[in-house]
């Protein structure tokens, strides 16, 4: 279903009867607008309030649904920060995670403490989980209130700066800094806004971002064209460059790494749940992998033992290779079965300087 009306909305499909559907979805994105604007408007009039957190809060986020590299955005930012010796904790909502035992205050779950991990990917939501694998030392809330897990790192660890996870649209609290990225391989979909397109916001909103960072620049051509469209809406808001540079590979299992040599010329199936599989498969044709096969399930897809047979038996002598975030949710099925997940970092590669002071 979902690739279906993805299929819609991205106008692949013809026909009175998917004419008829956009048409109805369009109406919807209306209905979306009108109720953005209510809630502009009340919190222009301070019907709606909002709070700030005793500390520094930056803010990353996005325009769209789908992935823009968001994840790895916030583990450089975080990094950056760390370096700096700032006590930083990182607040994400968790998105699709489960109740679980893990440590709970009300709404508020503790991923980790900086020191060890405290819940399970599901329970954590994969993003999260894949956050608190790859930067030590940072606690980790997750929680739809991002109000009260502040409040919860302010009184347990101390916090000093707040990385606010896919905060562009959470309007209730006040932010130092909102840095926006942008994927430049679909910056903007079709220019809708959901359900009859990808946009969560107008364009216009892009006059609120601090700090642009596009994505995956390494993978587009008219970059420059994708550059004078922000700046016709926003002028004056810096544009960093960044691209999602391959690491190493991990088996989920053994956790023995391989440099990426590892994979040069020998056949591959490419396993993917992510919103562009595309980049992750160009990613490795790039390392001189040969794609035999591609696995490509929903964003988020649940994995389950029937997945991981079928993925079994359609590889049949081929590695598998799939992304860091998928690895999170095949690695509590896994027995005997290999799977290598490819690690990647944001590398930003134009204007580093400009992040680093802003942060």
């Amino acid at each position: 279903m979902e690739k279906y009306l993805l299929s819609i909305i991205s106008d692949e499909k013809r026909g009175f009867f998917t004419s008829f559907l956009r048409f109805i979805l369009l109406i919807l994105s209306g209905i979306y607008y009108l109720g953005l604007q209510v809630i502009r408007f009340l919190y222009r009039v301070r019907i709606l309030k909002r709070l700030k957190l005793k500390a520094r809060v930056i803010s990353a986020g996005n325009l769209t649904v789908g992935g823009t590299g968001k994840t790895p955005a916030v583990e450089g930012i975080a990094r950056l920060l760390q370096e700096k010796g700032r006590k930083i904790a990182i607040l994400s909502r968790g998105y699709k995670r489960v109740k679980g035992r893990g440590l709970r205050v009300k709404d508020v779950a503790v991923v980790t403490d900086g020191k060890e991990i405290l819940l399970s990917a599901k329970e954590a939501g994969d993003e999260p989980y894949l956050l608190a694998q790859n930067s030590s030392g940072i606690p980790i809330v997750v929680g739809k209130n991002r109000i009260k897990s502040g409040n919860y790192c302010l009184a347990n660890f101390n916090t000093e700066t707040f990385i606010l996870d896919d905060g562009f649209q959470y309007q209730r609290l006040e932010r130092d800094l909102d840095i926006l990225l942008i994927d430049s391989l679909n910056p903007f979909g079709n220019g809708h806004l959901l359900p009859r397109g990808i946009l969560r916001e107008p364009l216009r909103s892009l006059k609120r971002a601090d700090l642009y960072i596009l994505t995956r620049t390494d993978q587009v051509r008219n970059l420059e064209g994708l550059k004078n469209r922000i700046r016709s809406i926003n002028p004056f808001t810096p544009i960093l460059e960044s691209i999602h540079a391959p690491c190493y590979l991990e088996d989920l299992k053994s956790k023995k790494k391989f440099d990426l040599e590892f994979i040069k010329d020998k056949e591959v199936l490419a396993l993917s749940s992510i919103a562009h599989p595309e980049s992750f498969e160009k990613t490795l044709k790039d390392l001189r992998a040969i794609i035999m096969k591609r696995l490509r399930y929903p964003d988020h897809h649940p994995y389950t033992k029937e997945d991981l047979e079928e993925i079994s038996t359609k590889a049949r002598g081929c590695l598998i290779i799939t992304t860091q975030k998928d690895g999170v949710r095949l690695e509590p099925l896994l027995e005997n079965e290999s799977i290598l997940a490819l690690r990647i970092e944001l590398k930003i590669t134009k204007d580093q300087e400009i992040l680093e002071q802003l942060l």
